[in-house]
């Protein structure tokens, strides 16, 4: 699963590469391309406690978005006893009626 991040710059919401990693360098889970460009260009650092946060929420999220071992395997649909007849309710065969 991919995390959606938001920009605190511009409030944009944009998807960043799962390797966190462009090709002309990483990709921050702060800020957008735009606005990354931008700060690099301005030499803004990125705040690390941003981007621990950042990461450490896309992680949670993560984590409860996978379903458990238990549920991941399929439940259980063995029956509890064996299927019930047409005939199983009517009773013992000799309290039954011929017919004539």
């Amino acid at each position: 699963m991919r995390s959606v991040f938001v920009c605190r710059e511009c409030s944009l919401s944009y998807l960043p590469p799962e390797s966190l990693a462009y090709s002309d360098g990483p990709a921050s889970p702060v800020w957008c391309s735009i606005c990354q460009r931008r700060a690099a260009a301005l030499g803004v650092a990125e705040p690390a406690a941003a981007r621990a946060v950042a990461l450490l929420a896309a992680r949670a999220a993560e984590r409860e978005a996978r379903p458990p071992a238990a549920a991941r395997r399929g439940p259980d649909v063995r029956p509890s006893r064996p299927a019930l007849t047409r005939r199983s309710g009517s009773g013992p065969g000799s309290t039954r009626t011929r017919l004539g």
